[in-house]
């Protein structure tokens, strides 16, 4: 009793797996890990096994095929009264014309099977040995023990809470009769099946449980190594391709960041550069808009009489301070006024007379005459 309690309840188990979206996640996650995987690396993980086909010949007698095989010695031929040796034998140089392991596999004829379709509620996977066993009586005209029956689950529908099942149903009787002769050479079988219209198996197995050929504990043991490679090597080759990703990306980050300074520097020399072209200009304008002092003194020189004296010639900014003593101090604005190169010039205090010289002594306030910039050649700017 406590053992059907647990087998029902692994069954509850099973079934809410496969409905789950954690199978469907892991289903895809799996697909997408291992397509990460080069081609030679997912062959070599995948498991490869070869067939060996018994078949019931209509004249009597038996074939064994090595599937796939096209070639005349992948196929033997015995007879009705083979005996053990001869099964053994035929088993024996089939498997070893194969690289891969070879399961064996009892072909019963298609006129033979019965096979159905049917829709039941997703409830009944958690126990759907026994749902099919009941169907049996409603489907067949058989009863559960005359027959021997295997099952596919064709689709899930979730959204309905239907699953459709494929059924294959043969006479008990027309089954052991089949295995009869293979059971009785000391042969053990992986599977019963039919075939399709291909030549391939439909992909049931009526072998009871207790007569199929169990493949070893290191067979499965080593099935469980491979899917834990192939994890191992799909996350490894996700984990390196994050982590290049992450260090082409720090590298592009540093790559700008450097860049970023560069440009501050050229930025800084480009500042300095347009600052000494501004003040090269500035003073390229200046000399060409403002007269030079000598400048100055040569058109005083020319313009002022010969009683007049200067003292003290002061250009600052454009501001000219002329002093000095003359002999007709007043008449000196208006000959001052004639000037190209001062403007405004205007008495500053006034007129004192000089007891040294016997002159006047004056002070005149004017301005540079700036001249047009049209034509200057300013420096030009570099960047």
């Amino acid at each position: 009793m406590p053992d059907n309690i647990l087998r029902k309840r692994l069954a509850r188990w099973r079934s809410a797996y496969r409905n789950s979206g954690l199978r469907r996640f892991l289903d895809w996650w799996g697909q997408e890990l291992a397509a990460l995987l080069p081609e030679r690396v997912r062959s070599a993980l995948v498991e490869r096994r070869d067939e060996l086909r018994i078949e019931a010949v209509a004249e009597g007698g038996w074939t064994i095929q090595r599937m796939p095989g096209d070639r005349e010695a992948d196929r033997i031929i015995l007879p009705v009264d083979a005996a053990q040796e001869d099964w053994q034998s035929a088993v024996t140089r089939l498997r070893a014309r194969s690289e891969v392991p070879a399961d064996l596999v009892l072909v019963l004829a298609g006129r033979g099977v019965l096979e159905r379709h049917l829709s039941l509620p997703l409830a009944a996977e958690d126990n759907l040995a026994q749902v099919l066993a009941f169907e049996m009586d409603r489907q067949t005209p058989f009863k559960p023990e005359q027959v021997r029956f295997d099952h596919r689950i064709a689709r899930r529908d979730v959204a309905a809470r239907q699953i459709s099942i494929d059924l294959l149903i043969a006479p008990r009787v027309a089954v052991d009769a089949a295995l009869a002769p293979v059971q009785s050479a000391g042969l053990a079988l992986d599977a019963v099946d039919t075939l399709a219209v291909d030549g391939r198996r439909n992909g049931y197995n009526l072998l009871p449980q207790e007569a199929r050929g169990e493949r070893s504990q290191r067979d499965r043991f080593l099935n469980w190594i491979f899917a834990a490679a192939v994890i191992v090597l799909a996350w490894t080759a996700m984990s390196t391709s994050i982590r290049n990703r992450e260090k082409a990306l720090e590298d592009l980050h540093a790559e700008v960041d450097r860049v970023k300074v560069e440009a501050r520097r050229v930025g800084a020399l480009e500042k300095e550069l347009a600052d000494a072209v501004s003040g090269a200009n500035f003073l390229t304008e200046m000399k060409q808009t403002h007269p030079v002092a000598i400048d100055l003194v040569r058109d005083l020189t020319e313009r002022l009489p010969e009683n007049t004296a200067l003292q003290r010639l002061s250009v600052n900014r454009g501001e000219v301070q002329i002093q000095g003593v003359s002999g007709e101090a007043s008449a000196l604005i208006t000959i001052l006024q004639k000037s190209l190169l001062i403007e405004g010039p205007a008495l500053q205090g006034a007129i004192t007379p000089d007891q040294r010289t016997q002159k006047e002594q004056f002070m005149i306030q004017a301005r540079t005459r700036v001249k047009s910039v049209e034509g200057v050649d300013a420096v030009p700017a570099q960047g």
